[in-house]
């Protein structure tokens, strides 16, 4: 993945919105760039990477700072209450647990591009009048609010009533892949992609594509992104191609 060159403003403006210090009117005018603009994005992950890895190192040191304490404690007392043995073998499990967090959270190169570049599509305007497709678009609103679970409720009842619905199998797969369910995420957008005349056709190839990445499946989530327009799929597919 190629890096890119920063000014000192807006890294300190990058790190801000990360680190919550943005007022409300900076913080939506930032988030709005950040829809329009793959630089901004692409910066704005790399920092984020940048910032975890500062967290990490800060809390490898402060295990090591305790785990020396520890050895030194055990050199200077001989003899141990049996309460205390506990809370010694307490504390190494401890060590034990927390290195394995750290390994965990280390991403593959797959799940790095998946959030650099996964962001829920901003869905369908929402009539204000009264309409015959009510609870979809009840759904919708839930799903705009970030409510995924409510909008999948709402269009699972839909969906086995019109099981070959492209929008509603496109909204479904977004909103588990955004749920964090990639599995179920992959079964309806590969419905979805089956409609080529769709007007969503694709961005359901190209969040297919991050369905995908997001399980490693790297050879058929190029396929899907090369069959998209998007230029978000032409970005992801120069830095997995590189």
């Amino acid at each position: 993945m190629k890096k890119h060159n920063q000014s000192q403003n807006e890294f300190e403006r990058i790190e801000r919105y990360l680190t919550g210090r943005m007022d409300n009117k900076e913080k939506l005018d930032f988030e709005a760039s950040l829809k329009t603009d793959p630089l901004l994005s692409k910066q704005t992950e790399e920092v984020r990477a940048l910032l975890h890895a500062i967290e990490e190192k800060k809390l490898r040191e402060k295990l090591d700072d305790f785990h020396e304490e520890l050895t030194a404690g055990e050199r200077r007392v001989m003899s141990v209450r049996p309460f205390q043995k506990y809370i010694i073998a307490a504390s190494v499990a401890l060590l034990i647990g927390l290195g394995i967090w750290l390994l965990s959270v280390r991403k593959t190169p797959d799940e790095k591009l998946f959030s650099q570049y996964f962001k829920p599509d901003p869905g369908l305007i929402t009539p204000m009048s009264t309409t015959s497709d009510y609870e979809f678009y009840r759904g919708m609103v839930d799903y705009k609010q970030g409510k995924y679970k409510p909008a999948i409720n709402r269009w699972n009842r839909l969906i086995e009533k019109k099981p070959d619905n492209d929008t509603l199998n496109f909204y479904l797969g977004v909103s588990y892949l955004a749920g964090g369910n990639s599995k179920k995420a992959t079964d309806f957008l590969s419905k979805a992609v089956k409609y080529p005349n769709s007007i969503l056709i694709n961005e359901a190839w190209y969040y297919l594509g991050l369905a995908y990445l997001k399980e490693g499946n790297s050879r058929e989530a190029i396929r899907s992104f090369r069959k998209s327009d998007l230029e978000e799929s032409k970005l992801i597919l120069k830095e997995m191609e590189e």
